[in-house]
């Protein structure tokens, strides 16, 4: 089976070696995990934009420019898994008339994705989602009676099939025994995703507990500072210290070594939420505001708190200093073999009925 990866909205080539040099976003570490575990049994590209020269780190994958004219050098490929972009479904489906076809979103999906999905539905491309909050609202919004009616006008008002699979978390993520500083919290994540919220209740909290440490990776101070998406005096109030973009197994440590990952925000909920993933993989907790998928992912109430209630988040990270911290773990579900495995499946089964 021939697989094709088509992301036109990253600015940045990235492959498994780039991953393992420096931080990237989840999405594109998504991508990169899967192609990779496709690759052992299937023929897979991923096309990229901003991606100059084509490179094949082992044989059965290349990453390619976005614009490749003969992605698998002769034959088309079985499937297109088109991401981010639902714009781009219908060009895709004239250039590879007979692929199976999917549009793989990581995003909440806007209003303007009721009328995208006249495109989905006309070119029989099915969309794959990163939770079940995730699949409920996309669901919803895709194939609710409105836009189902308004499709028909334009002859795509039939149902756009939306699945779920989860992102993959790296097997060999594990507790390994660092002990943890009880002072310690990081936030790892990029500032869109409520930064100034956190460092906000980080002050008011540090008024009672005066001996935390909050630890911010995820982005340097330069590319803060273009996009103006940080106050600058919270970031440089006491106790506050700020990473940078660090590899991926630097923020790692950090992480483990930490009483907690600390994310109470409510501005922008989690599609799927690596950042919880891969925390509670390592065995350290998160505090997390309860919307979009952190109930799902975190597995229950213990981690989850109200972003706006300081003083119930003092009173837990003050019992989890005490000896209460809970003791948190990553279901399989969540796992690279077993997210590779939910792909192969949906590829598989999916391809002859797209294809008849």
């Amino acid at each position: 089976m021939r697989v094709l990866f088509y992301d036109a909205l990253t600015s940045f080539a990235y492959d498994a070696e780039l991953m393992a040099q420096r931080g990237i976003g989840g999405t594109e570490s998504t991508v990169v995990r899967i192609a990779e575990g496709l690759s052992t049994a299937h023929e897979v590209v991923v096309a990229q934009r901003a991606r100059i020269l084509p490179v094949s780190p082992h044989p059965g994958l290349r990453y390619v420019p976005l614009e490749e004219p003969d992605p698998f050098c002769g034959p088309p490929p079985d499937w297109v898994i088109v991401l981010r972009k639902h714009k781009l479904v219908p060009k895709l489906r004239a250039r590879f008339p007979l692929a199976a076809m999917v549009s793989w979103i990581h995003n909440w999906q806007r209003a303007e994705t009721a009328f995208q999905r006249i495109g989905l539905a006309r070119s029989r491309c099915s969309v794959v989602t990163v939770s079940d909050a995730h699949c409920r609202a996309t669901d919803r919004l895709i194939n609710g009676k409105g836009a189902r009616a308004l499709g028909a006008l334009w002859g795509g008002g039939g149902i756009v099939p939306v699945k779920r699979i989860y992102n993959p978390v790296d097997d060999r993520l594990m507790p390994d025994g660092t002990p943890v500083d009880p002072d310690k919290l990081i936030f790892f994540s990029t500032a869109n995703k409520g930064l100034n919220q956190a460092l906000t209740t980080f002050s008011a909290i540090r008024k009672v507990l005066p001996s935390l440490q909050l630890y911010v990776a995820g982005e340097s101070l330069e590319s803060l500072e273009q996009n103006k998406r940080y106050d600058s005096a919270l970031l440089s109030q006491p106790g506050v210290h700020l990473l940078g973009r660090l590899a991926q197994h630097e923020v790692f440590k950090h992480v483990r070594e930490a009483l907690c990952v600390f994310y109470p925000q409510n501005v922008h909920p989690e599609t799927f939420g690596l950042v919880f993933a891969e925390s509670n993989a390592l065995g350290t907790p998160v505090l997390a505001h309860e919307f979009g998928s952190a109930r799902e992912i975190l597995g229950g109430p213990e981690q989850l708190v109200d972003a706006g209630d300081v003083r119930s988040i003092s009173a837990k990270l003050q019992r989890w200093r005490n000896g209460n911290r809970p003791l948190v773990s990553l279901s399989a579900e969540f796992r690279t073999t077993t997210v590779v495995g939910k792909w192969r499946e949906f590829l598989v089964a999916g391809l002859p009925e797209q294809r008849n």
